[in-house]
């Protein structure tokens, strides 16, 4: 038996598995597309198991964004455009005063995604550096449909 990359988890109704078998043909950019994956699906799941209400961070990270291009630039635009006490009194909305930081984690992350950069390792990246691989793209509906 060869050697295996698996991710298992369950927790109420969650349910993540991802796993490869890796045998001596298996080129490590493979292994690095099912890292990327894992580390998407913890990535997503994490915020909301600490009680982090992405629903009301995603909507006013949305409007700071809107319009705007993929800059260093327009990212400190941004950056240094955000009024302290506002900002505080969303992410504490989303969460509470001890959450904080995880809040602002999370307002991070999505600030540098909606505006196209990623500071990890992501599927995106990985697919441009390697486009031979097949990475499969994750269930659900992400957008780009717009009911009539």
């Amino acid at each position: 038996m060869g050697d295996e990359v698996s991710f298992m988890a369950k927790f109420k109704d969650w349910i993540a598995i991802k796993k490869m078998s890796v045998g001596e043909k298996t080129r490590p950019e493979e292994i690095a597309a099912l890292l990327g994956g894992i580390t998407a699906t913890i990535d997503r799941k994490t915020f909301e198991l600490v009680g982090v209400k992405t629903d009301i961070i995603d909507p006013y990270v949305d409007s700071l964004t809107k319009g705007k291009r993929k800059s260093y630039g327009v990212l400190a635009e941004i950056l240094s455009g955000l009024k302290p006490g506002e900002l505080k009194s969303k992410l504490i909305e989303a969460s509470d005063e001890n959450k904080y930081p995880l809040a602002e984690s999370y307002f991070l992350r999505r600030i540098l995604v909606t505006l196209g950069y990623s500071a990890w390792l992501d599927l995106e990246n990985l697919q441009k550096a390697f486009p031979e691989l097949k990475i499969p793209k994750p269930r659900g509906n992400f957008g780009g449909k717009k009911k009539k």
